[in-house]
């Protein structure tokens, strides 16, 4: 799981210029662009839920390379059709099944690793993600000015290696264990069982927030660059997704370890406060070394939350219907990142990239806020349990 991880974000080319792809090849507005970016992602949060249901019936492994196998043909197909003006909803379509693999992918490693390990297995999937992210932008950024074609067939050919991997190597346990009291069998159906966990509800909404400010740092962010740095936006914009996963690799091992003792909650609003700062300094007009500051601020911050979601969602979930519950979450982020661009793009067309940047950081210090409040309520379910 962790190669094939690591080999499938290395290969996730198309979302990192998306963006681009719209406003430099096909030439739309902010506004149309930000819609159709919204379209994408929507449609990734659409495919989280279907995964869920589709893993109930044929099981987690096998929906994960169903839904892996089908965004690779899709994406094998835009490399001969990618000039086409129809183009964004074949992406779409691809990332409807590609984006029903993460809940899926989250649910498997929670089946397979022992309960006490859960914090080192999603720190190890979050680094393999970031190994590969590292590195993938720089060879996208390569081949978004000189073959666009190899684009697309290189995010396919890294799907499927990833197939292929999971397929041989990943050997899925009989029957899925519970590790405490709220991981019990719940007979009632998954959409009963998850409205039956108030918790979980609050908990989207946080989500929702979060993912909705962060989803600025591959739709506003990508339009910052091209806007101030013009032809080398593209290039400049590979070098900071790369500096972000580079960090990563770099410091998630040691922040993870000098947080470990406070609750998952407290790590979500303290990378807020992060946020607060990388994206407000964007509200400036930054020279190079700026954009490099803030991105080693912001990334910081999702370096402190980034095991929160994997691990509240898994404490919480009944283990028969882990990969519903997975999948149910995942329309937080999937709503965060379709919501985000759509209201981007009209901020930046009345007021300019200044706007935008300011409100981000206005509502992850809201967002922030929250989640101590939330947090408070988890410690006293987990007391009782």
């Amino acid at each position: 799981m962790f190669f094939a991880t690591m080999i499938n974000r290395f290969g996730d080319f198309v979302g990192a210029f998306l963006a681009l792809y719209l406003t430099r090849i096909l030439h739309y507005d902010s506004i149309r662009s930000g819609a159709v970016v919204s379209l994408v992602f929507a449609a990734s949060m659409v495919g989280s839920l279907l995964s869920g249901r589709l893993a109930d019936f044929v099981g987690r492994k096998r929906a994960l390379l169903i839904v892996q196998a089908g965004s690779a043909l899709v994406n094998l197909i835009l490399a001969f059709l990618w000039t086409r003006s129809w183009a964004p909803f074949l992406i779409a379509f691809g990332t409807f099944l590609g984006g029903g693999a993460r809940p899926l992918i989250s649910a498997v490693l929670t089946d397979l690793a022992p309960p006490s390990k859960r914090k080192e297995v999603f720190g190890l999937q979050y680094w393999s993600i970031n190994v590969g992210v590292a590195f993938g932008p720089l060879v996208a950024a390569f081949l978004f000015d000189r073959a666009m074609s190899l684009l697309f067939a290189g995010s396919a050919l890294c799907t499927l290696a990833s197939v292929l991997l999971i397929a041989r190597g990943v050997r899925m346990p009989e029957t899925a264990k519970a590790a405490t009291s709220l991981e019990r069998h719940d007979e009632r159906g998954a959409v009963k069982a998850f409205l039956g966990r108030p918790i979980l509800l609050a908990f989207m909404a946080l989500t929702l927030a979060n993912s909705l400010t962060y989803s600025q740092t591959f739709f506003a962010l990508p339009l910052s660059l091209s806007s101030v740095f013009g032809a080398d936006g593209p290039r400049f914009l590979g070098m900071m997704i790369s500096l972000n996963a580079i960090l990563v690799i770099v410091l998630s091992i040691p922040i993870t370890r000098a947080l470990r003792g406070l609750p998952p909650l407290v790590c979500m609003s303290l990378s807020g406060l992060f946020y607060v700062v990388g994206f407000g300094m964007l509200a400036f007009r930054l020279p190079l070394a700026g954009y490099a500051i803030s991105t080693a601020v912001w990334t910081v911050g999702e370096i402190v939350g980034s095991n929160v979601f994997g691990i509240f969602v898994a404490r919480h979930s009944p283990a028969n219907w882990r990969a519903s519950f997975q999948s149910f979450m995942a329309l937080s982020f999937g709503g965060g990142n379709a919501i985000g661009p759509l209201v981007a793009g009209p901020l930046i067309a009345a007021g300019g990239g200044s706007t935008l940047w300011t409100a981000a950081a206005a509502l992850c210090a809201l967002w922030a806020l929250a989640t101590l409040l939330v947090a408070r309520w988890d410690s006293s379910i987990v007391a009782e349990s």
